[in-house]
């Protein structure tokens, strides 16, 4: 039976969680210190990450890019770290695990538990429309047979890569998980060559390669609740 391996929590995100996520939005993200921090965390936790991207969808003209090109960087730096044959297992699948605090998680925990936005945060108005998620539905509406078809086997019963989070909890590696995820960074790869001056077309597996690497680096209870 389906197991999420991380419940995400509410659909909706606090005035002070999209506070924090805007900053990234707006340009934070691509800092070598703060794309640094968040390889040794895989990215932001599993929360977070779908929050990144439903605000950078809906507050940019429903583009996914910059969580693109953040996650086309995982997954090559994922593929390499599997591929080292001469480590054991057990060493690999350690470093598989987070190392480092969510960015979002530690700012809302310094602003009274997410009740205080603070100056700066973006207005309601925005809020709401990060919260409506229409651009990010309109989306899974139309790629809905092919996200189930990518999904993590243990998360939603698909036919995708064991998410990140279940490998850990596993004695030994999926099969040909190195090849795997080096298909998923050239699959991201044609997606934001897709969305920048090159204007390349994609089909549905690219198109949906973003959402397939937000499961596989934090677990797919997000999309499934979107689904449901």
């Amino acid at each position: 039976m389906p197991r999420p391996a991380f419940d995400v929590g509410p659909l909706d995100f606090t005035e002070s969680e999209l506070k924090q996520l805007w900053s990234f939005v707006d340009g934070a993200i691509m800092a070598p210190d703060i794309r640094e921090h968040l390889r040794k965390g895989w990215g932001l936790c599993p929360r977070h990450a779908w929050g990144y991207a439903v605000t950078e969808i809906e507050v940019r003209r429903g583009r996914p890019f910059s969580t693109a090109i953040l996650y086309e960087d995982l997954a090559r730096h994922a593929a390499r770290l599997v591929g080292q044959r001469h480590k054991p297992w057990t060493r690999v699948r350690s470093q598989l695990r987070t190392r480092s605090i969510c960015f979002t998680c530690d700012y809302v925990s310094m602003v009274d538990g997410g009740r205080d936005p603070g100056e700066g945060a973006p207005n309601s108005l925005t809020l709401g429309r990060v919260n409506e998620r229409t651009g990010t539905l309109a989306m899974f509406e139309e790629l809905g047979d092919v996200v189930l078809e990518r999904a993590c086997p243990t998360c939603l019963g698909g036919d995708g890569l064991i998410c990140r989070l279940h490998i850990l909890e596993q004695a030994g590696p999926p099969d040909a998980l190195t090849a795997e995820l080096g298909a998923l960074a050239v699959r991201l790869r044609r997606l934001i060559d897709s969305m920048n001056a090159k204007g390349s077309e994609v089909g549905s597996v690219e198109a949906v390669s973003w959402i397939e690497a937000l499961g596989w680096f934090g677990g797919w209870d997000y999309a499934r609740k979107l689904r449901d």
